[in-house]
């Protein structure tokens, strides 16, 4: 029942869009409006968002089968669930109208129950389990009515926060498209990404340790010239500080194949070829300055060394860097503005 497999980033086609946008406004921005107004919860919006895009994408299909994995919220809905519904259909179009799926939503004692109860087309049941787990205040998710730039996604996670964008005005329903993700794409993305982040507490904090090591360096001036220099190891770079959700080992594993890869450019090499004897010392170099800024004990900075070579001792370097990298969260770190 649960829907396995990638998270396509873009859901919605450009005849969608040129369809339904107007449409899309007119439904959404009464919802938005309450929200503002502090009628509607930062959950209760997304979920409407999430839900008016599906409905407008598969009216009579955007529900898929009862699932039992998520509790209920069990608290009443911040405004009367019919009137709720009324609104809608008071703005939506009359293809929407009387439609039965969307009154199973609406039935609900609340509009996130009708995350915790049914699966919806489309949308990966991580996304579902982030709306719920956000109303219940396991997740601590924060809106933006924008796209944040990857060094504000990492400050945010230095603090133990992921963002949620909600785009919604009006150029944004017109198709805006950014990495190849419509609107709901982005939506969804981010749902997705809160679960990967904050689903496993030892994994969460670990991220949150290794993103306050990233800002420890991120403004380091020779990986200001790096990032200068070659556009895609800031791209790498990118990825990992703000859409990268994993365990310790692999987020340094692909740190230090970021790392590698800028300097088999710089030399011009493929990634299967060894970097020359200058090179090697210039990697390792400053591989050091960067474990140096992070201030790790010597057993630590050379197992780290170690990773993603013949040296690596298997699971003794893992179990130390594993709990290095799980340690108290250091809530004093000075977050670059």
């Amino acid at each position: 029942m649960l829907r396995k497999g990638r998270f396509r980033h873009r859901l919605l086609d450009d005849e969608f869009f040129k369809q339904h946008s107007d449409s899309l406004y007119s439904c959404l921005t009464p919802f938005v409006n309450l929200w503002k107004q502090g009628f509607l919860s930062d959950p209760e919006i997304s979920s409407i968002y999430v839900l008016i895009f599906a409905v407008f994408r598969r009216p009579q299909d955007f529900l898929g089968g009862e699932i039992k994995e998520l509790p209920k919220l069990g608290l009443p809905s911040s405004l009367p669930m019919s009137d709720l519904q009324r609104l809608f259909e008071s703005n939506a179009p009359t293809f929407l109208k009387s439609n039965k799926q969307i009154t199973k939503v609406f039935s609900q004692q609340n509009l996130l129950d009708g995350f915790s109860r049914f699966s919806w087309r489309s949308i990966p049941f991580s996304a579902n389990r982030s709306l719920i787990y956000w109303a219940l205040g396991k997740y601590t998710l924060q809106i933006r009515q924008d796209i944040p730039t990857p060094d504000e996604v990492l400050r945010m996670q230095c603090s133990g926060t992921r963002c949620i964008s909600l785009l919604t005005d009006p150029h944004h329903l017109r198709g805006y498209i950014e990495e190849g993700r419509d609107p709901w794409g982005f939506l969804i993305h981010d749902l997705i990404h809160a679960d990967h982040f904050f689903f496993d507490s030892q994994k969460a904090k670990a991220q949150i340790i290794f993103c306050q090591k990233l800002q420890k360096i991120w403004q380091l001036q020779s990986l200001k010239e790096m990032r200068k220099n070659d556009p895609q190891f800031e791209k790498e770079f990118h990825y990992l500080m703000s859409d990268m959700n994993s365990v310790p080992l692999h987020l340094l594993k692909t740190f230090k194949a970021i790392l590698l890869g800028y300097f088999k450019r710089k030399e011009g090499l493929s990634f299967s070829q060894s970097l020359s004897e200058k090179s090697e010392e210039l990697f390792e170099n400053f591989l050091l300055e960067c474990l140096e800024v992070w201030d790790l004990n010597s057993n630590v900075k050379q197992a780290i060394l170690r990773l993603n070579t013949n040296s690596y001792l298997g699971e003794s370097d893992g179990i130390l860097l594993t709990a290095t990298f799980t340690n108290e969260i250091n809530d004093d770190i000075e977050i670059e503005a």
